[in-house]
């Protein structure tokens, strides 16, 4: 629930960048405020310490939650990050095929 509190507005529930907050962004024409795909290679592989930081520290646009969400909630985030970018290479895999 803490990533659909604190994430999903910008990444979405799927994880691929496109929330509210950034279509909204993407229909205003404020391209820099539209949050980036967790599906995205460079995403894929970033150490979980570095995505663990962006979420505890914030990274340009992104506030960070050091204050709103706990320490164990930020690392089961980051556990719910890695399982949504394995569902959709999974979905990915089965539709090249």
């Amino acid at each position: 629930d803490r990533y659909e509190i604190y994430c999903a507005p910008c990444h979405s529930l799927a994880g691929d960048g496109m929330g509210m907050v950034s279509r909204r962004a993407t229909a205003l024409g404020a391209t820099g405020l539209i949050a980036p795909s967790f599906h995205d290679d460079r995403l894929r592989h970033i150490p979980d310490g570095q995505l663990y930081a962006t979420i505890k520290n914030g990274v340009r646009n992104m506030p960070g939650y050091a204050h709103n969400i706990p320490v164990d909630d930020r690392w089961a985030i980051v556990e719910y990050v890695r399982a949504l970018q394995l569902s959709q290479l999974a979905e990915n895999t089965e539709q090249s095929q």
